[in-house]
């Protein structure tokens, strides 16, 4: 088992992953848009270990609240091997 990536959402997509492929030297797929949900993403790559994807939704609030979902580490997912 091992972790196969960490999931945050952001307020600003593009600059994040800016951030991060600047600061870390992290590669990203290409961007990842469902219009229906009105929700974005990108999948970024480091050298090992871990990816993360960045994810964007409008009306994710900033602060944990009544919602399940807010701004910062939403989720991690595992890979099991097949």
């Amino acid at each position: 088992m091992k972790i196969d990536h960490i999931a945050i959402w952001v307020n600003d997509l593009e600059e994040m992953r800016s951030f991060y492929e600047k600061y870390f030297g992290a590669t990203s797929n290409s961007k990842y848009h469902n219009p229906t949900k009105n929700f974005s993403s990108y999948f970024l790559s480091f050298n090992k270990g871990a990816r993360l994807e960045l994810m964007q939704k409008p009306e994710i609030p900033e602060i944990a609240n009544q919602s399940e979902e807010h701004l910062g580490i939403i989720h991690f997912a595992v890979a099991v091997g097949t």
